[in-house]
């Protein structure tokens, strides 16, 4: 039987996943915006400054992440709204002009994988306790 610290490794690779990829896609953002929104399939924004806003807003997002990649448990708060956002962020690119399919896609796929992963540490640690 897994214990709770087994499960919430999962969890916890899961979210450093997510924020490495947010790191990386924030930095590409902010670095190179014209070539992501090309890869993505996106208009093109003008200025470019709101692109790049967008790359600073994500890595603040995994700087936010962090509590909750390092210590779920205690956390809980954190690791439930980042688990909330990726989904709100995810239907935002579904239904945002243009269908943006592609970060929609790595918005619900860490979404599920992270609260699949949240619940099943979460369950584990209840069942632990007497």
């Amino acid at each position: 039987m897994q214990t709770s610290q087994d499960t919430f490794r999962t969890y916890r690779r899961v979210m450093q996943v997510g924020i490495a990829l947010n790191v990386l896609i924030g930095l590409w953002l902010w670095w190179w915006p014209a070539s992501l929104l090309e890869i993505i399939r996106a208009d093109l924004a003008a200025p470019l400054t709101w692109p790049r806003y967008a790359g600073l807003a994500m890595l603040a997002m995994g700087l936010l992440y962090l509590p909750a990649a390092l210590s779920p448990l205690h956390n809980r708060l954190v690791a439930l709204l980042s688990i909330l956002f990726r989904g709100l962020f995810a239907l935002f690119f579904l239904f945002a002009s243009g269908l943006l399919w592609l970060p929609a896609l790595y918005e619900a796929v860490l979404a599920v994988l992270q609260g699949i992963t949240f619940w099943r540490g979460w369950r584990a640690d209840l069942m632990a306790k007497p």
